[in-house]
């Protein structure tokens, strides 16, 4: 069984709608998906019911963005698996997110305009109030639209990432609370893509020691990308700290080959898989 943990939709910074996701897992051989928008469970009712139609069974997920460290200073991405996607509480833990982004997404359109963009701070204004959610990702393809950029490192690189022209500091809830709300809502964290976050692998250590501390349940030890001896040392983590292991594309479009859905190494036998969890529910 194939089974995909990790991948977005419109109602975050991905490209398909639900529909178009679960048609292209079907495609691609995929049993099992899990949607996990950023900060967003917006797509999952409905992909629940569009799934009915497919032989594509839909966990329902979110990818929460946390901050860490002794001031914040570091962003981490605690993917929750199973979450009742319903929860109030969720809801409005999610809802307060959102408004943080859209706030950024505002201060970044009048750094950008500042910078030379003409234009850029009341489209940006327009792209809040007409879809979801406004993520960075956004900003780097409108970028790229206008002729700014010639590519997506350069939007970030120029503007959108610490030290660019339109940087402005995310300030997201803390590790803890993002993994106590997952757990609340009946879900696993995962400490999603964690060789991601740039540390090196003392720092990375420390960070799943406390993801573990706080009621972390599980690290994504295989996605697309990854050296083969950095996913062996995650496995060992795993083994270390009695956490389970998890796997996913981290899918946002087809047109970025770098990230195809479906396609990852398969977690190593050493490891335990989280659907082996007894939190973990049969779909």
């Amino acid at each position: 069984m194939l089974r995909d943990l990790h991948s977005h939709t419109t109602a975050s910074d991905g490209s398909l709608s639900p529909e178009e996701l679960i048609l292209l897992a079907q495609e691609r051989g995929v049993d099992q998906l899990a949607i996990t928008d950023h900060d967003s469970v917006g797509s999952i009712a409905e992909a629940l019911e569009v799934a009915k139609e497919y032989s594509v069974t839909v966990i329902p997920g979110v990818e929460i963005s946390a901050s860490w460290g002794s001031k914040g200073q570091d962003t981490v991405h605690i993917v929750g698996l199973q979450v009742d996607h319903t929860s109030p509480s969720l809801q409005r833990f999610l809802g307060s997110i959102q408004e943080k982004r859209r706030e950024r997404a505002l201060d970044m359109g009048k750094k950008l305009e500042a910078a030379g963009v003409k234009g850029a701070q009341p489209d940006i204004e327009y792209f809040i109030d007409s879809q979801p959610m406004v993520c960075r990702t956004h900003l780097a393809q409108y970028l790229l639209e206008r002729g700014v950029v010639k590519n997506f490192g350069d939007a970030f690189k120029k503007y959108l990432a610490k030290g660019g022209k339109a940087y402005v500091k995310d300030e997201w809830f803390d590790l803890e609370d993002a993994i106590a709300m997952i757990r609340k809502a009946g879900g696993i964290p995962v400490l999603a893509h964690p060789t991601r976050y740039g540390m090196g692998s003392n720092k990375l250590k420390r960070l799943i020691e406390e993801f573990k501390s706080v009621g972390g349940q599980a690290l994504e030890t295989c996605y697309p990308n990854i050296h083969p001896g950095q996913k062996n040392l995650l496995v060992d983590w795993c083994r270390q700290f009695e956490l389970y292991a998890s796997q996913g594309s981290d899918f946002h479009s087809p047109d970025k080959p770098w990230a195809l859905l479906g396609k990852f190494a398969p977690i190593p036998e050493k490891a335990t898989p989280v659907w082996e969890s007894h939190s973990w529910s049969n779909c």
